[in-house]
Order: structure tokens, then sequence, then C-alpha cells
């Protein structure tokens, strides 16, 4: 062959190689578009036969890349997908084939499929790098951050989403709470107005609403909010103890005692939330002297916990009281049977009983004049019936009775004790004070006499 021939034969040979290219480069999208078809049709076996042809000769053709994660999706084959997408990123001028904003919303959806919380994070932060008023992207972010449980990042793509939509409904909530729990209250309770007024049957907006209301002591509206949270699962404990909290500042024990035992069979007693709801079921039946049954849920509180707030030492106080015939009368006994015996002690003090006013559950208020000096002021004498020792606090409200009862002296009498501060106060203002001790004496006193 001359030279001549073989230079004819390699260039032919280089012009059908390149028309080889040109037409398979012209054939591979209209391959693609074939496949898609398939794919739309729900024939997901001939989309990827074709795909998988097209990138056994152009491995990286993006087209193709982008068509095999769409299959790889339709397949739930969601990590396999992600590979494929984030693969797609990698090749330089992708983005001549495909919107890279597309990829990243894919990206973030099978993240969220697939539960990887923060690479979902990451992908809707850089999809509001392309635009930060996207309105899909601030709420969906937004949430992922609430359900984390970062109410502060929340809150920030909530405002945005709702400020930019104000018919977002759906977030009224998550808002709502994440400015609770960021303490913007008048914000939140707002928000959370806003939610149960669009879904009545949204329950945890309801509870939060119902904390709200209670810290303002909007009790009415505290109670309405938080006997609706229990119609959620979730919520029904919390609400439960916070209805007991509710009744429990008004002085209302019994009812509270009602509303805890409620939500007893619920609580996991290994939880600190257990164990502050049976501590206050406890501290209930204390203030109703039912000292039995706040003894057992200590006692089930010890046997958890012996260091929880001052359980030992309520049990300690409470089984000496127990074992001492006298303080067990005076701790377990109603008011109403305490009557006789505060009276009989009031008259050993020389003082007479003008008139009696109840001042909480297990504390009375009496206006006497002195037996043996007639002419002599009214006195105010105070009985309270408790195991904590008195306060400095105490003793000034009692003052301030004195004062409007117009009496210039008093006398304070406990079961318990008396704080440093609260002897001093009292000295300083004309009250003269008798601890559980005194009680004992005047008792035993008593018996005596009866004897």
């Amino acid at each position: 062959m001359s030279l001549l021939s073989i230079t004819f034969f390699i260039v032919g040979a280089s012009i059908v190689g390149a028309l080889l290219v040109i037409i398979r480069a012209h054939q591979y999208p209209a391959k693609v578009r074939k496949a898609q078809e398939y794919l739309d049709n729900g024939d997901i076996a001939k989309a990827s036969e074709i795909v998988k042809l097209v990138l056994e000769r152009k491995k990286d053709y993006i087209p193709a890349r982008y068509l095999r994660a769409q299959i790889l999706i339709q397949q739930k084959q969601y990590l396999l997908a992600i590979a494929e997408l984030n693969g797609i990123l990698s090749i330089p001028d992708f983005d001549k084939y495909v919107e890279e904003l597309n990829i990243h919303y894919q990206l973030a959806d099978l993240y969220h499929e697939t539960q990887q919380w923060q690479k979902e994070v990451e992908e809707f932060r850089v999809i509001l790098q392309f635009n930060p008023d996207d309105i899909n992207a601030n709420h969906r972010l937004g949430i992922v951050l609430y359900r984390q449980h970062d109410y502060t990042g929340a809150k920030d793509y909530l405002l945005k989403a709702v400020t930019l939509d104000p018919a977002l409904s759906d977030i009224y909530a998550p808002l709502g709470i994440c400015l609770y729990n960021t303490g913007e209250y008048g914000t939140a309770e707002n928000f959370l107005i806003k939610a149960v007024e669009t879904n009545a049957t949204n329950y945890e907006a309801h509870y939060y609403l119902g904390m709200i209301f209670k810290m303002k002591k909007d009790y009415t509206a505290a109670l309405e909010m938080l006997s609706k949270a229990r119609n959620d699962r979730r919520y029904f404990d919390k609400s439960q103890y916070a209805i007991g909290q509710l009744y429990f500042d008004n002085d209302a024990y019994s009812k509270a005692i009602e509303e805890l035992e409620k939500g007893l069979p619920y609580i996991k007693d290994n939880t600190d939330e257990g164990l502050a709801y049976r501590y206050l079921l406890a501290e209930c039946y204390e203030m109703e002297n039912k000292i039995p049954e706040a003894v057992h849920h200590w006692e089930k509180i010890a046997s958890i916990n012996p260091n929880y707030r001052s359980t030992q030492v309520k049990l300690d106080d409470y089984k000496l009281i127990l074992e001492n015939k006298n303080l067990k009368f005076l701790f377990t006994s109603t008011m109403a049977e305490l009557q006789p015996l505060i009276t009989e002690i009031i008259a050993q003090l020389n003082y007479s009983i003008v008139y009696k006013k109840e001042v909480s559950a297990n504390e009375y208020m009496y206006k006497c004049f002195s037996v043996k000096r007639i002419n002599e002021p009214p006195v105010l004498i105070n009985f309270i019936r408790t195991t904590r020792d008195i306060t400095e606090g105490q003793i000034n409200t009692f003052y301030q009775r004195m004062l409007e009862e117009k009496c210039k002296s008093g006398i304070y009498i406990t079961t318990s004790k008396f704080s440093i501060n609260a002897k001093s106060q009292a000295a300083n203002k004309m009250i003269e004070i008798m601890d559980g001790r005194f009680l004992q004496k005047a008792m035993e006193k008593i018996k005596g006499k009866k004897g």
C-alpha cells in the first residue's frame, strides 16, 4: 500500500470516528428524553436500561446521571440517590444541564427521608444563599430546627417565613412554642392564640398557651387551655401537673389531689418530671393533713432519689410526728377538730377569743382580749400548722394584719420552728413567738388537767 493510500485511510477513519462521536452525541439527549418518557409513564425498568446504556458510553453525561438519580428516588433507594446527586455537584459545569437549586432541594428532601437532620439543615442554608427570601426554605428550615429543639435558631426562620406569607397557619404553633422557650411570652401568646383559632385540635398550642396564662395568673383561661391540652397523650401528664400546680397555688389542695391522681398512672418515676409530679402530690396531701398518703409518696421518691429536694427531711420529720401522739393529733386532725385545743391553749395564755378568721387551710387568726387585764388593747394570735420554718416574710405579713386589726401586739404559734430572721423580726414588732415545743408542753398540761 502506497503512502498516499495509507494517509487517505487514516484520514477517512478519523472522519468516520468523528462522525460517530457526533452522531452519538446527538443520540444521548434523545435517548435520555426517551428514558424520561418511560419514567413518566411508570416504566422504571425501561428507563433504567436506557440510562445504563448511555452511561456505559459516557459515564459523566450529566442529564443521564440526573435521570438515574430520579429513578433511584422512585425506587426509594434514597442513599444511592444522595450519592448520585452529590456526584453530579462535583462535576465541572454541571449547571449547564441541571439547575443547582433543584439538586439542593432534592438533597434536602432525601436527607429528611433518611433522618439526616443536620445535613438537611445544611442544604436549606445553601438554598437560602441563592434566595434569602425563599419562603419554602425558611419555613422548612425553621421546622427542622424546631423539631431539634433549637428554638433560638428556628425562631428567626419561622418569623421570616410568616412575615413573607402570613397565611402559613401551620407555622403559628411552632413559632409560638419557639418564642415561649426563648422567653418572649407576649409575642408567643399572639401566635399561639392564632394557632388554636385556626386549629381547635392543636393541643400542643393549647398547652403552651395555658402555661402563659398560668404565668399571668389568669387561672380561668389557663385551666381552660390546659384541660384541652390533655386530649393529646403527649401533654396529658404535663397538663395534669400544671393544673395541679394551679390548684395548689390557689390553696385548693383537694382539687389538686384529684387532678394529680388522674395523671399518676402515666408518669415515669425515674425522671425529673415524674419526681416533681409525685413531690407536688405529696405536698398537696401534706397541706390536707393526710400525712400517711404524703409519706407514701415521699418514700416512693426516696427509693429512686433519696436526695431529691427535701424528701428525706420530710420523711424524718413526719416519722417523728407519727410516732408522737401529740404531734400525730396536731397533724392528722382537721382544723375544725383542732379548734377546741387551740381555744384551750389560748385560754392558758390568759386570753379570750373575740372572733376567729380562717387565713388558709392550715392557718387561723384569732382576735383576743386579756382575761386578767381587761383594759388592755386587743392582741392578735396566729396559729399555723406546718413543718416548714416560719420565715421573716410570714412575720411581716402577720404584722400587717395586726395593724389592720388595730392590735399593738401579737402572738405567733406554729407547729414548726422560726428562722433566725423571723425571730429577729418578731422581736422588733412586739410579736411573741411560740414553736412546736411550746405546743407539746401546752397539750401535756391540758391532758394533765383532764387526767
